[in-house]
């Protein structure tokens, strides 16, 4: 299951949350509304193509790093 990077739109509380679905509404932790928004989140989109090198750096995420570069 990915994790997702949310923020609550009731207390401003960001956090993270593993989904089993991209849709699926997830409450916040502090408050208990669903009123939260998915953050984007660029570890998400660098998983994609960037993943080989984001599994031998071991720590940034890909290209953000001289291990990486």
């Amino acid at each position: 299951m990915p994790i997702y990077e949310f923020k609550c739109a009731e207390c401003a509380h960001k956090f993270e949350e593993l989904c089993k679905s991209f849709m699926e509404k997830v409450p916040c932790p502090k408050c208990g509304s669903r009123q939260t928004d998915r953050l984007f989140s660029p570890f998400a989109v660098s998983g994609g193509a960037g993943a080989s090198g984001a599994s031998s750096c071991g720590g940034c995420g890909g290209g953000h790093c001289s291990t990486c570069h």
